[in-house]
């Protein structure tokens, strides 16, 4: 959680606060891979939900996740990717992560969010595309779960 409160990833970028940026950690062993598509709508407060896929040990995983947090405007639709570091078992994946994240779209935007949850599981998720009208810095919590394997 340390390391999400603290410096510099694209808020900066878009001229936002450095105060509530979060950069990954550099020693961090990438463990697995997800891509995604998430709906995210907010007015102060927002709300996040969506779907993917974690490839980890070779093998592929459906997830969903949901969540809130404090801090965007508007409404987005969000497809992308990312990495997962430090997932040492497959449990450790569910669960609530602490999120910073920050959003800028019109038409069609960007976006990041990099995540942490208590065993220590980093994601680092970059919108390959997002469109809608929506503006965000903020802070959230996204719950993952693990879909059972058919």
């Amino acid at each position: 959680m340390k390391k999400i409160l603290s410096a510099g990833l694209s808020l900066y970028a878009l001229g936002l606060s450095p105060a509530v940026c979060a950069t990954p950690n550099p020693s961090a062993m990438t463990t697995g891979q997800v891509t995604f598509v998430m709906k995210e709508i907010g007015v102060g407060a927002g709300y996040t939900w969506g779907a993917g896929q974690l490839v980890y040990g070779g093998r592929s995983y459906d997830f969903t996740m949901s969540g809130g947090g404090l801090g965007s405007v508007g409404y987005s639709h969000i497809s992308g990717h990312g990495t997962v570091h430090n997932l040492a078992r497959l449990q450790d994946f569910d669960g609530t992560y602490w999120a910073v994240q920050a959003e800028a779209t019109m038409g069609r935007g960007v976006g990041s969010k990099l995540l942490e949850n208590n065993h220590r599981v980093d994601i680092n998720l970059t919108a390959a595309t997002a469109t809608g009208a929506r503006l965000s810095a903020e802070a959230m919590r996204i719950t993952f779960h693990l879909r059972p394997s058919h």
